[in-house]
């Protein structure tokens, strides 16, 4: 789940923002107790689909942060060292105020299966701009098109100044699989007094996974995707529905943008979906876990 960077009003946003951390932190020291909210933010109940592996750099761990690789057998060119920090040194409430940044901790299923799309038509990046908004710690997929595709620039964004940070340490250890693209990392969150002229129509695709939940960042997300695409350009976008959220977001998209929103796009994902319905929804809630594929054209010279 990336972190969107919507700016929050210190009024009583604030104590909400600490609920939505509250409910995040219980799920990574392992209390899955019960709580209405739940159903919207979810809990840390399922991890992911398995479609990457990753395992530990022994060497390279430290009291706040472990580096991983990620590789694939799907894909046989994915070979990333990516930063993750520790669950345990990042259940702090304080550092959640004055942004949105539950997705820092670690890489929820919808960045896992927006990753994968990408890698399945690496062709389709071929000299296109691409940004990734709200990535959080890893942008996962965005370092996988930078360092997989022949993209001609990768942006990797987040809302955080922390993340930016561990952004700037992954571009620097993957820096040799980058061959002919262009990446980096900036602070940017959205909203009506957070400007990005410099980044006006700059890009071929943008990249978001999770992000519609916020209910005060998204009309400020549908903006600046727009503001970002050049005309003919795309939003490749992944989010479970969490109730009504993902709808609202498709509504206020659609007065910019031809949307497409699709469930079945990728019979593999789809059948390890099929296989953890079956286990219940204490396990795996599909409105909380299963990203359905959101698809944004910028069409005519709006």
């Amino acid at each position: 789940m990336g972190s969107n960077g919507t700016a929050i009003p210190n009024t009583n946003t604030s104590s909400a923002a600490k609920h939505r951390w509250k409910i995040l932190a219980r799920a990574l020291v392992g209390d899955l107790s019960s709580d209405p909210d739940d159903r919207i933010y979810s809990v840390r109940r399922f991890q992911c689909f398995g479609l990457f592996q990753s395992h530990v750099v022994e060497d390279r761990r430290s009291s706040d942060a472990d580096w991983f690789t990620y590789t694939s057998q799907e894909f046989e060119n994915l070979n990333l060292l990516v930063r993750q920090l520790r669950a345990e040194s990042t259940v702090k409430i304080d550092s959640l105020l004055g942004f949105n940044n539950t997705g820092n901790i670690c890489i929820w299923p919808s960045e896992e299966v927006m990753t994968h799309h990408c890698l399945k038509d690496v062709n389709w990046f071929r000299n296109k701009s691409v940004i990734e908004l709200g990535g959080g710690m890893t942008c996962l997929a965005g370092i996988a098109v930078a360092a997989c595709t022949e993209a001609s620039c990768v942006v990797l964004t987040d809302g955080n100044g922390d993340s930016v940070k561990n952004l700037d340490l992954m571009i620097n250890e993957n820096k040799e699989s980058f061959s002919t693209t262009a990446v980096s990392s900036r602070l940017l969150r959205w909203g009506p007094c957070e400007a990005a002229t410099d980044l006006e129509a700059r890009f071929d695709c943008v990249l978001c996974a999770d992000c519609f939940f916020f209910d005060e960042g998204r009309n400020d997300l549908v903006d600046l995707v727009h503001s970002l695409l050049r005309p003919g350009g795309q939003a490749v976008m992944f989010a479970p529905h969490r109730g009504p959220t993902l709808q609202a977001f498709v509504h206020l998209a659609s007065d910019k943008f031809d949307v497409k929103v699709t469930d079945h796009y990728d019979d593999k994902i789809w059948k390890l979906h099929q296989q953890m319905k079956v286990k219940g929804p204490e396990e795996y809630d599909e409105n909380l876990h299963y990203p359905v594929s959101v698809l944004l054209k910028k069409t005519g010279c709006s």
